[in-house]
């Protein structure tokens, strides 16, 4: 079962899609979140089905408030005075089950092409082979897109997988004539990583030609950066009271 339900009607003026949703680092859900956390767009849109499990995988419902909602894909229509483009942000809880995800994916990109989107940008995270590769990667089957995205100091991803809901938007959209990239901000991945969403949002603001006010997510990288060190801390502290301690012999009289 999949259906969607429309909130509100909208008429975006050539709108983008951004999706994100959790991942490594979670740095598109991150990403999206904070958007919508900023600018309270309204909910035009929301997906129920079998195929979206609770975070935990489970299936079952959220107790918010004393009221039962089910596990969605909520789109967002964002329209900013200092943007050339209004933003549909796509987030949820957990991606879709792997085996329904193609079948999610072409429910949202039929709907946000009956809006008229002619461009898809799914936002998530990249862990490099080393950690001191840094910045934002991307891969698209469009080559201007790519030279746009080159001159916004965006690193082309050579190869390898992208695997889940970020990889299968892009090439869904592709297949329906979208214009369509995957944004992976670098990320140790294992935590939540902000700085990595700052990242792949100033290419989005690029994209739109809009100014995202960062001073809240800055905080959100401070404190993520204090626990961090705060865990190297406490690892560190562990590590050094297993070390075995040289053997000393006892004292003896005769």
């Amino acid at each position: 079962m999949i259906e969607l339900v429309e909130h509100k009607k909208v008429r975006p003026d050539n709108p983008v899609l951004i999706q994100g949703l959790p991942g490594l680092g979670l740095v598109g859900k991150i990403a999206v979140q904070y958007l919508i956390d900023q600018y309270n767009p309204p909910l035009i849109a929301k997906i129920v089905s079998d195929l979206i499990p609770l975070p935990d995988g489970s299936a079952g419902v959220r107790v918010e408030e004393e009221e039962l909602k089910l596990a969605s894909i909520d789109i967002y229509y964002l329209k900013r005075e200092d943007s050339r483009r209004d933003m549909l942000l796509m987030t949820s809880e957990a991606q879709p089950v792997p085996w329904g995800q193609y079948k999610i994916a072409e429910t949202v990109i039929k709907y946000v092409k009956s809006l008229g989107t002619n461009l898809v940008l799914a936002l998530g995270g990249y862990v490099p082979g080393s950690p001191n590769i840094k910045g934002v990667f991307a891969c698209t089957n469009d080559p201007d897109l790519m030279e746009e995205l080159e001159s916004y100091g965006v690193k082309r991803l050579m190869g390898g997988y992208v695997t889940g809901a970020c990889g299968i938007i892009v090439g869904i959209a592709h297949v329906h004539r979208i214009k369509s990239a995957c944004l992976l901000g670098t990320t140790g991945g294992s935590f939540p990583d902000p700085g990595a969403s700052k990242s792949v949002l100033m290419i989005v603001d690029r994209i739109v030609g809009g100014q995202t006010d960062f001073s809240e997510m800055d905080k959100m990288i401070e404190k993520e950066r204090e626990l961090m060190e705060e865990l190297r801390k406490a690892a560190r502290e562990v590590a050094e009271a297993e070390t075995p301690k040289e053997e000393t012999s006892l004292p003896y009289h005769m």
